[in-house]
């Protein structure tokens, strides 16, 4: 059987590619030219190159294979609105659709993010049946892919096709190389003074959301979402984890402190100017973004890795790469 992972060096595709590889898979890794390899040393898939919105290389790279996993995004969350991302998220999503009915796969695979599903607590974790959060209505990222899982859904019920949708949260682990969530280890493990909000995330190990999407390829029911989730922990119980018992000083930023900075970073947007912080990133940061893998566990057999094990694997693959001191 030939799978196709778009993005294929990408940090959570990277890690598909490795789990499809050790299971026997045949893979097609599809990528863009002169794209950074390092999160595929050691492994060798078929590597097409080619570009997602291109509907020839769409309709090339999907031919012959049984399953698509289509991991490639914009993940930038500079807008606030779908528009700017609406060509990478949704249209390009929409071509491998069409190309994945024309060309018979057998499982389309699309995912996306914890953004589309509201949180809740620790005592009660958001879960699969929320709508979209408010924290997340001005996320142009949240936006764009849950308009891609509309399109998805819409093909499921009305022409039979073969999709899941798997919406990760916050990965960790091994082969990060943009960095992408990996710059929290940045942030935090060198410096003996650490600057963290007051809220939380739910932190998963990437290898675990690998297997669930592998597992994905004949488990799961068609149309379904499903949280790839791990462990709900503050950003204070984080640290600690990422600190491995090096001493250092915790700050903890107020919440006044960022919105006020984000509101700040909002206006300046506005007038063409980038900066990092938004309100609506702020906001995120001073919640508890907390969810459960119930779902996932029970219908694709997700595994729960303790947090501290991806924690170590994820600094050592940067300690390896020379991307953390």
């Amino acid at each position: 059987m030939k799978v196709l992972v778009t993005g294929a060096n990408g940090f959570l595709a990277a890690n598909v590619v490795r789990e499809l590889l050790t299971r026997g898979y045949e893979v097609r890794g599809m990528v863009r030219k002169n794209a950074d390899m390092r999160s595929l040393e050691g492994v060798s898939p078929e590597l097409f190159l080619g570009n997602i919105t291109n509907e020839a290389d769409v309709y090339t790279a999907v031919k012959g294979c049984d399953v698509v996993i289509h991991v490639a995004a914009d993940t930038s969350q500079r807008y606030n609105d779908a528009a700017p991302l609406r060509k990478v998220n949704v249209d390009a999503s929409r071509l491998f659709v069409e190309a994945s009915k024309r060309h018979g796969v057998k499982r389309f695979i699309f995912i996306s993010t914890g953004n589309t599903i509201d949180f809740g607590s620790r005592e009660n974790p958001g879960h699969e049946g929320n709508p979209l959060g408010k924290h997340f209505e001005k996320s142009g990222y949240a936006l764009s892919k849950l308009e891609a899982e509309a399109m998805i859904i819409t093909e499921v019920r009305n022409n039979g096709f073969n999709a899941v949708i798997m919406n990760p949260t916050f990965m960790i682990g091994p082969n990060d190389a943009k960095p992408s969530s990996g710059r929290i280890f940045k942030m935090m493990y060198p410096n003996r003074v650490v600057f963290i909000p007051n809220g939380g995330k739910n932190f998963t190990p990437v290898k675990d959301v690998a297997v669930a999407i592998c597992n994905a390829i004949e488990m799961g029911q068609p149309g379904e979402r499903y949280l790839l989730a791990g462990e709900n922990l503050t950003y204070p119980e984080f640290l600690k984890i990422v600190k491995q018992g090096r001493k250092y000083l915790q700050v903890i930023i107020p919440g006044w402190l960022l919105i006020s900075i984000g509101a700040v970073g909002s206006i300046l947007r506005k007038l063409g100017i980038p900066f990092e912080l938004s309100l609506t990133n702020a906001r995120i940061l001073c919640a508890n973004d907390f969810y459960t893998p119930a779902k996932a566990m029970k219908e694709l057999n997700m595994p729960q890795t303790p947090i501290p094990i991806a924690v170590s694997e994820a600094i050592a693959w940067f300690k390896e790469h020379r991307m953390l001191s």
